[in-house]
């Protein structure tokens, strides 16, 4: 005999032989009790549901300290077996070692085939959750608290996010009581130990945006547009109209990477921005509709935009491109970034930084807060609570929405 897949009981091992074409399954008992065999029938049902009912009696004749029988285990099985023969199976609810994985996965599959999640939420949230389950030595629906503790204790993740995490499985596991895979009341203590985690300490407070001074803005767009500090031509100057538009619009990366010719207007002095790209955490570039906050936001071409945007040759497709006629690497302007800065002697701050810095000039050069907010998707308790900084220099805008006609 051998043990049979997916054995996870304390006081035994399931084991199987093969007796010509039917399997024969019996439960080893643990050497604390002299490894004595007692059969379980043929049926892999039955028998992993005996099983488990065998390893719970055991457990509780050593919780209550009694005396372990042979003879009244295998009675106790024998006794089981006929009523288990005559119920009808489909109302068992039989649960296995990898049984929350499988309902992870009925959960996510449902999901996906409906269309519901977005591919940015698959790749962020989901994949974590799968792969947590993957390594996770808790898989048993009983095991819940050892679940949440094993997440938490993992010191790599913030606790909001581990909480997060169990708050995924949390969701699968009611979905599932809901569906009638499982009863009702695992969703229902699922949530119960989900609600009881609190998570202690204070929230951090949120750094001041740093910006960028004007004249630091201009600094970086010459080297870029001279390729003053790169070993090969090209290779910083390819980025200088993408940083450019940047500076002038205050848009996110991920909007002027996706962006289109087809979105572009020039005639009627408009951008339409409606799509993103944004770098998952497994590496992949993915193109979703929509802004951050938004479907569709438009933005004006005052005088300055136009002629960047007619100095980029028109072709099908992205607007910016790099080199090799590929859209804009993010990560590729990072490295480039923060070679430039350091030959520059500046202070280190992300490219994402200007449009912080876009945005607080005009915040707080008497631009009109409500409008600034439509034009670059915020809201205006946004702008309101993070830009306003009353100690910034006052400048001469790049002039990109002043000039425009702002109704």
């Amino acid at each position: 005999m051998y043990p049979a897949a997916n054995s996870e009981f304390r006081w035994l091992n399931l084991q199987v032989q093969r007796h010509q074409v039917r399997p024969y399954y019996a439960a080893r008992l643990h050497q604390r009790f002299g490894r004595s065999t007692i059969g379980l029938g043929s049926d892999e049902f039955t028998a992993l549901v005996l099983a488990r009912k065998l390893d719970g009696e055991i457990q509780r004749l050593v919780d209550g300290a009694e005396i372990i029988d042979l003879e009244y285990l295998r009675t106790f099985v024998g006794e089981l077996k006929p009523l288990l023969a005559s119920s009808n199976k489909a109302s068992l609810r039989i649960v296995r070692k990898d049984e929350l994985s499988l309902l992870w996965k009925k959960y996510v599959d449902f999901h996906q085939s409906l269309g519901a999640w977005e591919q940015t939420y698959i790749n962020n949230e989901i994949t974590h959750v799968s792969r947590l389950l993957e390594k996770c030595p808790f898989k048993r629906l009983e095991d819940k608290s050892e679940i949440l503790q094993w997440i938490l204790d993992d010191t790599k993740r913030s606790a909001a996010t581990s909480k997060k995490r169990f708050m995924h499985l949390t969701a699968a596991v009611d979905w599932n009581s809901k569906q009638g895979n499982i009863p009702r009341r695992w969703g229902i203590e699922y949530r119960d130990v989900l609600g009881s985690v609190k998570i202690s300490g204070k929230k951090k407070e949120r750094k001041e945006i740093d910006v960028y001074a004007v004249d630091e803005v201009y600094r970086i767009l010459n080297a870029l547009k001279d390729d003053t500090h790169s070993r090969f031509k090209g290779k910083h100057s390819q980025y200088y109209k993408y940083v450019y538009f940047l500076w002038l619009t205050g848009c996110r990366p991920s909007e002027a990477i996706a962006l289109k010719w087809n979105n572009v207007n020039i005639a009627k002095r408009i951008i339409t921005f409606c799509e993103t790209q944004v770098l998952t955490s497994g590496g992949r570039i993915v193109s979703k509709e929509g802004t951050k906050t938004e479907l569709v936001r438009t933005f004006p071409v005052n005088q300055e935009l136009q002629l960047l945007l007619e100095s980029i040759p028109y072709r099908e497709g992205f607007v910016f491109t790099n080199e090799m006629g590929k859209p804009i690497s993010q990560a590729a302007l990072n490295v480039v970034w923060k070679t430039l800065l350091k030959n520059l002697e500046m202070r280190y701050r992300i490219p994402y930084n200007l449009r912080h810095t876009m945005i607080s000039y005009h915040a707080n050069n008497d631009f009109p807060i409500q409008k600034l907010a439509k034009l670059v998707g915020n809201s205006p308790e946004v702008i309101m609570q993070h830009y306003l900084h009353f100690d910034i220099e006052r400048i001469n805008l790049p002039g990109v929405l002043r000039e425009s006609d702002m109704g």
